[in-house]
């Protein structure tokens, strides 16, 4: 028996201080039969397909080729010379690590780092790992008989160590991103039947998701049909017999006993929303493609001009099941938008978007209904500050800003000016009047509406960080939340009778995404989740954190905490932040992955400033016509409170970021305050002028954030708010980032403030994505997009520049 030894950390010039590893933590698989190795042109993607099915695979056990090959420890394994040898392992890195893996004793080594080939170095073969665990694996053709079998892990600098676990992974990047969701969900109207959407990600499609659809039967979750993608504009019938969606833009018909499906028409390119009135009828929308000014110029029609599609024309049209004959109901300059169908009243209700500046927010909305008998439209009234309406028993309901039809739904302290995006619910006759504010009592902020069939509402709300499904009885005015289990619903679907079903997928902030139902009233069963994709991973620890303002006002906010916290070290930290009015929401993971961050090992703490939606009207009010003031200082005092409560947190070494609105505060703190040590402003606004003229929808949002105020009325506010023209009190290292194809706010907003800094000899970093918008979405630029963040925090509040170097390395 050929003599294994294992070696660890050992320096290019000395060795390092380290705990051995031992061989039984390293597993090892063979030999296999030689008769299996062959040696071709495919020999690289050979490996590389067996890797990726054995690296991750937890069984004892592995069969190749009917031949059973058991994983055992490297201490019990006896390799042969001539036959195929596997090895895997889990590496463990407490920062970022750059170092060379020797093996010596193997022929032909192949090795994968989290399934990534690695490429020869020096010595050896070339690893760099963020921190957290990383899966190792080994394949070999055979051993050396005058070599022993030997790993050993070269560090580049004594800094750079490893360690060996098994299990208890920290939170990952990749998890966070690739791990399986539910994308969409839609239910029959008697809850027998259920459309649920999944996507996740992998390496091999890298940021093409991996998506199906089920046609399932609810009860028992049996998948009746499936799909790869989702259906386009899939919708059940009325009388629950047959899912319509489309398929090369070609309308189909699926009977949902037999399974059989049917083609209803030809090609309706740009055709979408189909919505059925009874159950032979459509009614959906067709867009017509807006004509452009020609290859020289554009002559500007309006500011809304600015965005894509604006000249677009989408229009109603009815199509008859059974024949196929399509008849257009609207017909006007502006497009019209479907909002609802009574089949009672043989009407729909739609909207059009009026180009009026008169007054802010600077665009109105004018509600029609059609008689779809006739095809007359009778227009209901043209409202500032509105959502969406639907049909009630007796009249409308609708969703709409405090502001909406004059002030109806105010319910703000004196002097202040309520914010239009805290979403109101009101009721109102079929003739626009009478109409009734039914939530100036509510504090939480309405988004969406389902009607029921005895005229109660279910409501999608933003309860503070939270936002759950409620129920409104109209008979009792009152509300009831119904998803106490998730902090925040992301997809929803419910019958329209009276104890309605649900159907719903969601997270809380410390777990993922999990699947339930739950007839109104009863308790919710669980139908699906997605614990398997963070099997034997940490998920941090979430403490609740509020503080009292100096107004006497409770500030909430959460705080994450790193693994194997100990309170007797001090710890980075991390505060975020939105304050563009939306509360940060609970959600287990999304742009800004704070259990992510937690786990590479900071106190992160996230807040919810003055100005957010959410905690009742005076609450949201404070965001208008502040821009940072109450958000500011609720930041600033909110961080020192933090600080006082978490002695072990480093004062000295407490980074902030936000994104947007959130990057205009940044920047702005950045000039206002000095506790902090590093600053990241994403996608932020510097200077308020030339975001409200610029931005796509910067006269639009400052209609509202800005009510009445204007360059040439109140400059101050324009000028003194604006970062850029106080970048000379800033004082700590800042990094913007940047979308170069920004349209909601341009790219320039993060050049004025890099010029700024720049010219002051301040320590500033600017970073564009190429090609992005306002967000970056795709899996590859994510990864480095995140990895930017935590390697700039971890430069400046860590001590550690050297994955920041990695990423943007200094030129020579």
């Amino acid at each position: 028996m050929k003599k294994t030894i294992l070696a660890l950390l050992v320096a290019f010039s000395a060795p390092l201080v380290a705990a051995p590893l031992h061989n039984d933590n390293i597993q090892a698989l063979g030999p296999v039969d030689a008769g299996l190795l062959q040696d071709g042109p495919h020999q690289d993607a050979i490996y590389h397909n067996l890797q990726t099915r054995l690296a991750n695979d937890k069984a004892s056990k592995v069969k190749l080729f009917g031949k059973a090959y058991n994983w055992q420890s490297l201490s019990q394994f006896t390799p042969d010379e001539k036959a195929l040898s596997l090895y895997k392992t889990q590496l463990s890195v407490a920062r970022y690590t750059q170092g060379e893996l020797v093996v010596t004793g193997l022929e032909k080594p192949s090795l994968y780092l989290n399934g990534e080939k690695l490429a020869k170095g020096d010595k050896g073969f070339k690893l760099a790992m963020t921190t957290g665990e990383h899966s190792l694996f080994v394949l070999a053709s055979g051993t050396k008989t005058d070599e022993a079998l030997v790993f050993d892990f070269v560090g580049k600098t004594d800094d750079d160590q490893v360690s060996q676990t098994q299990g208890n992974k920290r939170l990952s990047a990749k998890q966070l991103f690739d791990a399986q969701v539910v994308s969409g969900l839609s239910l029959s109207d008697n809850g027998d039947y259920a459309l649920v959407s999944y996507k996740s990600f992998n390496d091999d499609k890298g940021d093409s998701p991996d998506s199906r659809t089920e046609l399932v039967k609810l009860d028992g979750m049996q998948v009746v049909q499936r799909w790869d993608g989702s259906p386009s504009g899939a919708v059940f019938s009325p009388d629950n017999q047959h899912l319509l969606f489309s398929k090369d833009n070609k309308l189909q018909l699926l009977n949902l006993k037999n399974q059989q499906q049917t083609t209803l028409t030809a090609e309706l390119k740009d055709a979408s929303g189909f919505t059925y009135v009874g159950n032979d009828k459509l009614v959906f929308s067709w867009n017509k493609e807006g004509k452009d000014d020609g290859k020289l110029v554009k002559h500007f029609q309006a500011l809304e001009d600015r965005w894509s599609g604006w000249r677009d024309n989408s229009q109603l049209y009815l199509l008859d099941i059974a024949s196929g004959m399509i008849r257009q109901l609207t017909k006007d300059s502006s497009s019209s938008h479907l909002l609802d169908v009574d089949e009672k009243r043989g009407a729909l209700l739609f909207s059009r978007s009026l180009v009026d500046y008169s007054q802010p927010p600077h665009g109105k909305t004018a509600l029609f209904e059609l008689e779809l008998t006739s095809g007359t439209e009778r227009k209901i009234g043209e409202y500032l500050a509105f959502n969406d309406a639907k049909y009630a028993k007796n009249g409308l309901y609708v969703i709409g800003g405090p502001n909406f039809a004059g002030g109806v739904g105010l319910n703000v302290s004196a002097g202040l000016v309520a914010n239009d995006y805290d979403g109101q619910l009101y009721h109102m006759d079929y003739q626009g009047e009478q109409i009734k504010a039914l939530s100036k009592d509510f504090d939480p902020a309405i988004s969406s509406m389902q009607v029921q069939d005895n005229d109660d509402l279910l409501l999608s709300v933003s309860k503070a960080d939270r936002s759950p499904l409620f129920l409104f009885d109209v008979s009792k005015g009152k509300y009831q939340e119904l998803t106490e289990q998730l902090d925040v619903v992301r997809y929803w679907a419910a019958t329209p009778d009276d104890k309605a079903e649900l159907l719903y997928a969601g997270t809380t902030a410390s777990r993922p995404q999990a699947l339930f139902k739950q007839r109104v009233g009863r308790k919710a069963e669980k139908l699906w989740d997605s614990m398997g994709s963070y099997a034997d991973t940490r998920i941090p620890q979430l403490e609740e954190f509020n503080f009292v303002n100096a107004e006497g006002v409770t500030i909430e906010g959460r705080v994450y905490l790193p693994h194997d916290l100990d309170k007797a070290a001090k710890y980075p930290a991390l505060v975020y932040y939105y304050g563009g009015t939306a509360p940060v929401s609970r959600a287990f993971t999304g742009r800004y992955p704070f259990n992510h961050w937690a786990a590479n090992g900071y106190v992160v703490y996230v807040l919810q400033p003055t100005g957010t939606y959410g905690f009742g009207q005076d609450f949201s009010a404070k965001h208008v016509n502040a821009w940072g003031d109450y958000t500011a200082k609720d930041i600033i005092d909110g961080t020192k409170a933090f600080l006082a409560a978490h002695p072990f947190v480093d004062a000295a070494k407490v980074g902030h970021l936000g994104a947007s609105y959130g990057g205009f505060m940044t920047m702005y703190l950045a000039t206002q305050t000095d506790i902090f040590a590093a600053s990241i402003s994403h996608a932020g606004i510097s200077n308020l002028t030339s975001y409200w003229g610029q931005g796509w929808w910067g006269a639009m949002y400052s209609g509202v954030a800005s009510r009445g105020s204007f360059p040439w009325n109140n400059a101050e506010l324009y000028s003194q708010h604006s970062p850029v023209f106080h970048a000379d009190k800033v004082t700590n290292p800042v990094l913007l980032i940047h979308g170069d194809a920004d349209t909601n706010v341009p790219p320039g907003e993060s050049q004025n403030m890099y010029t700024a800094l720049k010219l002051l000899g301040k320590e500033v970093d600017l970073v564009e994505y190429k090609g992005d918008n306002h967000h970056i979405l795709t899996r590859e630029k994510t990864f480095h997009w995140w990895a930017t963040m935590l390697a700039y925090f971890d430069k400046h509040l860590k001590g550690q520049p050297q994955w920041w170097d990695s990423l943007y390395p200094a030129e020579e």
